[in-house]
């Protein structure tokens, strides 16, 4: 989880340099806005999918287990309503942050206008914090989740 947190850290930190890049014109190691975009959206669409991933391998890990040691459904209930309230969220900011790198492309052959990006680019990021916060709250509910499970395995062996 340590790896989860460091990634949204770093993903959101890159962003949001990357949105003062495009204002103010400056280089981080030789690296330009544009240059920069591509890092900070590769970072944040991987950090995206490690956290999708993960919550849908631990997902699966807790179904098998329930069904193995014939536990309450309740268990998998509660990682089926942690998923339901974070992936729509996660995937509307994934969609809202991609659209604003294409359109970054947009702005830089003059096709649409810089204000669109830049209104479209705040969107997502200030969205991506609700989902920062989302997340947190879906790692720590899921990780009582597995305790709870653990000690109710511990109990039948």
């Amino acid at each position: 989880m340590l790896l989860m947190y460091t990634l949204m850290f770093l993903s959101f930190i890159t962003i949001f340099v990357n949105g003062f890049q495009w204002i103010f014109r400056f280089d981080i190691y030789n690296a330009n806005y544009i240059s920069f975009s591509f890092i900070s959206t590769i970072l944040y669409m991987f950090t995206q999918s490690v956290v999708m991933f993960y919550l849908i391998g631990s997902g699966k890990k807790i179904k098998e287990l329930v069904i193995e040691y014939k536990l309450d459904k309740v268990f998998y209930e509660k990682v089926i309503e942690i998923k339901r309230v974070l992936f729509p969220a996660l995937t509307i900011n994934m969609l809202i942050v991609g659209t604003a790198f294409v359109l970054g492309g947009g702005v830089q052959t003059k096709v649409i206008s810089k204000y669109w990006h830049y209104c479209i680019f705040y969107f997502g990021l200030f969205h991506y914090l609700k989902v920062i916060l989302l997340q947190h709250k879906a790692l720590t509910d899921n990780a009582i989740i597995l305790s709870d499970l653990g000690k109710k395995i511990n109990l039948k062996d």
